[in-house]
């Protein structure tokens, strides 16, 4: 079951597996575990070992990770040398667990620090508390601390009032977007705003409430989307459905979200995931139990 796909700078790709705790390195036809969370494994629900990330900048020396523990969902690093992964590290404790809505989606920014994408874990109003770790962005530095530009000094939360955070991802100009669950109705592609409160549980979509920021794009109907992760190559979302069992396609210009366009409609199920590769591919995991595969797709190139 996996649940995160990241690709490094030769080649190879880390996968997750959502059920087992298990980290995969495939590479060419070799596919070998390389380590393990043996605690998100046990998890029930939506949780387990989720999102995946490592330092864009050369090879890494660490991989971080985002899984469901017993008490809590939590980041962790660590360490990668000579093909294998050391022991896990805690990073980021605390963040509120439930049998829903773990959120997961981790990635280290242009900046150099980790973000952490999380849900409201079945609380609803926990997404409107900055106290709560719960419905949240979260912005830390690489080895946990909490940068000191983040909007509020001493706390990890960079944007709040979310429900179910699943894809995170920059463009060209450095700005963040990310994907988002709705229920049932109105599901969200957002420019992320330093301190931006993005609505849940008031209000969903873009209701054009002054009190909270409106989504870039939305699906009026999780039917056709439920978008979870995302990759933006040369300014355009790529974006994974899971209900929609559909590829999105999303033009992004200076801040704007243009109209999206949907491939592979129903041919592979499920989509949870969907990196860049260094040749300019996609590569996207499908969410199939039993049966689920890493896609590898071309991207046409614009005129």
């Amino acid at each position: 079951m996996p649940w995160s796909v990241v690709a490094l700078d030769d080649g190879s790709l880390l996968v997750s597996d959502r059920e087992t705790g298990e980290i995969r390195r495939i590479s060419g036809t070799t596919d070998e575990v390389i380590g393990s969370i043996p605690e998100a494994a046990a998890a029930g629900g939506e949780g387990g070992l989720l999102g995946l990330a490592v330092d864009p900048a050369g090879a890494p020396d660490a991989v971080f990770a985002y899984y469901t523990a017993e008490a809590d969902n939590r980041v962790v690093s660590l360490p990668y040398s000579g093909g294998a992964l050391g022991e896990p590290a805690p990073i980021l404790t605390g963040i509120p667990k439930g049998d829903i809505h773990n959120g997961g989606r981790i990635a280290v920014g242009p900046d150099g620090a980790l973000w952490v994408g999380t849900g409201d874990a079945g609380r609803r109003q926990d997404a409107q508390d900055p106290g709560s770790l719960a419905g949240k962005i979260l912005r830390i530095e690489r080895d946990g601390a909490v940068p000191p530009d983040n909007p509020t000094p001493g706390s990890p939360v960079y944007s709040l009032g979310h429900r179910n955070v699943q894809g995170l991802a920059w463009d060209t100009d450095g700005a963040l977007w990310a994907t988002e669950f709705g229920p049932e109705v109105d599901d969200e592609l957002n420019l992320i705003r330093a301190g931006g409160n993005y609505g849940w549980p008031e209000v969903t979509g873009a209701p054009g409430d002054a009190r909270f920021v409106d989504a870039q794009v939305v699906w009026p109907s999780t039917a056709s989307s439920s978008p979870s992760g995302m990759a933006i190559v040369d300014d355009v979302a790529y974006i994974g459905g899971l209900r929609g069992q559909r590829l999105w396609q999303v033009p992004l210009r200076g801040g704007t979200a243009g109209e999206p366009v949907s491939h592979l409609d129903g041919d592979h199920g499920r989509l949870r995931d969907v990196a860049a590769a260094a040749d300019g591919s996609l590569l996207v995991a499908t969410n199939e139990t039993g049966g689920a595969r890493l896609l590898r797709v071309a991207v046409a190139q614009a005129d």
